[in-house]
């Protein structure tokens, strides 16, 4: 019988969603669905950092969205009970469920409420590569306020080995710095520098600008002038310093104004 045939997936990964007591399984391109979970983790913490009432994206945002190609993340817009079995999922089932028997539109489902069966190679790739992230922005920024003499790469490695430190693999890098310092200083004397910086962002820019400045800081004061502009003082590691006027000068043309405080 077809439910007990083994499918062979390829270089394909299933993204799994249980509801409603029942199983929905459809079978995606691992690189392509990993792009995609990564955009709409940003847009979920741009939509919060901006304070919008509905930060979550619906399915139809997410089927409309030119950044999350459903045609290329999915192989097929079959959905499946047991997608290895080769079952598939009955309409009344989908129907209980979605409301719809249209695999779009269940894909769509799947991408923001399922989860989705990474492959290790892809998981210890990414893992390795923010590590490493990690590792490089806390070297360039953290002494030992016992010498004041900063601690070498070898050594902050070693102390989030010993922490057991989780590196998410959906945040950034800089994102998850502090939170991985604080880990740390039990086992290693460690401070971070940092730099107080006055920020404003013309209106035109405001939204991308804003996610940029939380990505990389910390918001301390903030105002949205009269003109839709956004001013704010924040701090972050002494060593972003650069990428961060650089990418929100890129962002703006030259526009944006800074100060150091």
């Amino acid at each position: 019988m077809i439910d007990r045939a083994r499918i062979d997936l390829g270089n394909h990964i299933i993204g799994r969603l249980e509801k409603g007591g029942r199983v929905f399984e459809m079978l995606m391109d691992p690189e392509r669905a990993w792009n995609a979970k990564k955009y709409i983790r940003e847009e979920i913490n741009r939509r919060l950092k901006e304070g919008k009432e509905q930060s979550r994206l619906t399915v139809e945002e997410v089927i409309e969205d030119p950044n999350i190609p459903l045609e290329l993340i999915f192989e097929s817009f079959i959905v499946f009970e047991d997608l290895r079995r080769g079952k598939k999922a009955t309409d009344g089932d989908m129907e209980a469920i979605f409301d719809t028997t249209e695999g779009r539109e269940i894909g769509a489902h799947i991408l923001l409420e399922g989860n989705i069966q990474w492959t290790k190679a892809q998981r210890e790739e990414e893992k390795e590569k923010k590590l490493k992230q990690i590792i490089n922005i806390i070297s360039k920024n953290a002494i030992n306020p016992q010498n004041n003499k900063p601690h070498p790469p070898e050594r902050i490695e070693k102390a989030i080995e010993e922490a057991n430190v989780k590196v998410d693999l959906m945040r950034s890098a800089e994102e998850q710095v502090d939170d991985i310092v604080k880990l740390i200083r039990t086992i290693l004397p460690i401070k971070m520098e940092q730099v107080e910086m006055a920020v404003k962002i013309p209106t035109s820019f405001t939204a991308k600008g804003y996610n940029i400045v939380a990505q990389f800081a910390q918001i301390k004061q903030e105002e949205w002038q009269s003109d839709g502009s956004w001013v704010a003082k924040i701090s972050f590691p002494a060593g972003l310093q650069m990428e961060f006027l650089d990418k929100l000068q890129k962002l703006t043309h030259g526009r944006v104004q800074t100060k150091l405080l």
